[in-house]
């Protein structure tokens, strides 16, 4: 009897204890406290920062962004932004705060050029409708290194990678930085559109950067077929930076620099330069290419020395055709996008009713064979602008709906970078545009 009384007394006074201890915890830190100091000191981190942190954001929605941070103390943000030419050099201010939701967090709480990449209206900077980029501006932390931070979108898991900038990189992004390397690497991509690299085993990867879309691709062949590999990347000051490390022979990188003064590209490798080398003619066909190398193809009056005769007819009966019943509509080009994850290729007809300009978007579904001829049939007509003009346009659409059909490469003087698609069954049948 006596054991049980005093095991009795035993637990009354573990519970007793456990009481009394109740609003704590086991370790002496109340899990508020401890998620406190854990902000605390991520802010210090951040605003310790002197000159600034170099920042690269990956959307969910693809492309990537090249921002600049400097965090102060009174919970202000100043930026920049690979977006638009003003962002890249007019330095905005803005507020920030560290946030503890299910882990600590850093929010950007007041609208900047962070949240253009989130804005629901497409007019504003882009993006879909409704979900603009699917990217974030609340972001939780992964991870921490004394000049390197990995954060995840808190809505859309966005990835982020903030690294301590130096005085020289803080002076670079304060002269339009971003603005400079984006011109120099967009005029020699133009003028340089193939690239490739030699592997260890003496075989040719082709390089493609497509600023329009912020990918890095590589083309390559294996088992005797061709291969692709695409990744977003978002700009630097010397270069870009890609969202997964990209794989040549057996290495891994992650950057590609600039040399304004040799005017090259290259990677870097233990120290040396690997040169991204011009080709003087395509290393794949073109079809391989569609949807990783060029996402589209832009097709205007500008580019009418790529047309058949009969394909320029029915293009300037298309612009005459254009409804009256909305006054002043023009025709002025389409872009023809290739999708092949989905299979899927997109006429998108450029309309405007000054002052304001319209898309209209038709989709076809493709099948396409190993030497890259395709068979395309039309889904149904969707959207307002579209059934407008269906009528004036329907000519084409319904030519791209029959037979078959093979792209090749084509220039002009001046425009070297340059495709057509052409009927296999009506050779005479041939639309041409600039490779985007």
């Amino acid at each position: 009897m006596k054991k049980f009384i005093i095991a009795g007394m035993v637990l009354c006074t573990l519970a007793t204890a456990c009481r009394k201890d109740n609003d704590g915890s086991v370790f002496g830190v109340r899990p508020e406290e401890r998620m406190n100091a854990t902000l605390t000191a991520y802010k210090k981190q951040l605003t310790g920062g002197t000159n600034g942190w170099k920042a690269y954001l990956f959307p969910d929605g693809g492309y990537g962004f090249g921002f600049y941070f400097k965090f102060g103390e009174n919970n202000r943000v100043n930026m920049l932004g690979d977006l638009t030419p003003e962002t890249g050099q007019d330095l905005a201010e803005s507020s920030y705060r560290m946030g503890a939701q299910q882990r600590p967090s850093l929010v950007f709480d007041t609208y900047s050029y962070i949240h253009l990449l989130s804005d629901p209206d497409g007019r504003v900077f882009g993006g879909i409708f409704g979900r603009g980029y699917d990217s974030d501006f609340e972001f939780g932390y992964d991870s921490t290194r004394t000049d390197t931070i990995f954060l995840t979108g808190s809505a859309n898991k966005s990835k982020m990678m903030l690294v301590r900038a130096n005085a020289q990189e803080e002076t670079a992004y304060a002269a339009g930085g971003l603005n400079t390397i984006q011109n120099a690497i967009y005029d020699y991509v133009f003028t340089h559109p193939i690239m490739y690299v030699t592997t260890p085993d003496g075989k040719k990867m082709q390089t493609a950067i497509v600023p329009d879309s912020r990918t890095f691709s590589l083309i390559y062949e294996e088992d005797g077929a061709a291969k692709t590999f695409s990744v977003p990347y978002a700009y630097t000051l010397n270069g870009i930076i890609t969202k997964e490390p990209f794989k040549i022979g057996n290495k891994f990188y992650q950057e590609v620099f600039y040399d304004d003064a040799k005017q090259v590209l290259y990677l870097k490798d233990n120290g040396k330069n690997v040169e991204l080398q011009p080709a003087p003619g395509p290393i794949f066909a073109l079809h391989v290419l569609l949807g990783v190398a060029y996402n589209q193809l832009n097709v205007s009056d500008a580019t009418q020395g790529a047309f058949s005769p009969n394909f320029l007819t029915m293009w300037k009966a298309a612009k005459t055709k254009m409804p009256t019943t909305a006054p002043n509509l023009q025709l002025n080009g389409v872009d023809v996008i290739f999708d092949p994850a989905n299979q899927q290729m997109g006429l998108n007809f450029k309309v405007t009713q000054a002052p304001n300009q319209f898309t209209a978007l038709f989709v076809y579904d493709y099948t396409k064979s190993k030497d890259g001829v395709f068979t395309f049939t039309m889904q149904d007509v969707k959207g307002d602008v579209a059934t407008v003009i269906l009528p004036a346009v329907k000519p084409i659409l319904d030519k791209l709906g029959v037979g078959k059909y093979r792209v090749d490469y084509f220039s002009l003087p001046g425009n070297t970078q340059m495709g057509q698609i052409i009927g296999v069954d009506d050779p005479a049948f041939i639309l041409g545009g600039t490779l985007r």
